[in-house]
């Protein structure tokens, strides 16, 4: 009797199946054992370069001491002008705002359309630094607010 076509589609689907399953177990082996056989000791080649070209490590400078120079983000705070024409800034989600008022930094919580005055202790010092960065440093379009200063804050050009 003899094999239709379905019988002998099933057999070549099968056999090219078991075929491509050793021929993929075949090249992971190869690449297993090459790998393994090419892998380079990074200690040992540093210590051979350093031993040839005579290098002391005491002869490179000191690392710096001190501080280090941060940049903060500006993309990562919100920009206002209160209804005296004061700015202040205040980052995404946050509760504290800062401004510079009568040539000051102080920082400001918003308290039902009121700017009252904190404590600059009940923030991080690294948060009060992005404030003032972003006060003193960002050139970003102001949003004009209905927020108001409290604590006798005069508007810019009165003479109270």
């Amino acid at each position: 009797m003899r094999n239709g076509a379905t019988e002998n589609f099933l057999v070549a689907a099968i056999f090219s199946g078991v075929l491509t399953l050793v021929m993929m177990t075949g090249a992971m082996v190869y690449v297993i054992f090459t790998g393994m056989d090419n892998g380079t000791d990074i200690s040992r080649t540093v210590d051979s370069e350093t031993a040839q070209d005579g290098f002391d490590p005491n002869t490179l400078p000191a690392p710096a001491a001190g501080s280090r120079a941060i940049t903060y983000n500006c993309k990562e705070m919100t920009f206002h002008t209160s209804n005296s024409g004061i700015n202040y800034v205040r980052e995404y989600g946050g509760v504290y705002n800062a401004a510079i008022v009568n040539g000051r930094f102080s920082l400001y919580k918003l308290d039902y359309g009121h700017l009252q005055p904190v404590d600059n202790s009940v923030l991080d010092p690294d948060n009060i630094r992005k404030l003032r960065y972003a006060l003193e440093n960002c050139n970003e379009t102001y949003i004009r607010s209905g927020a108001k200063f409290l604590a006798g804050v005069n508007p810019p050009g009165s003479s109270i």
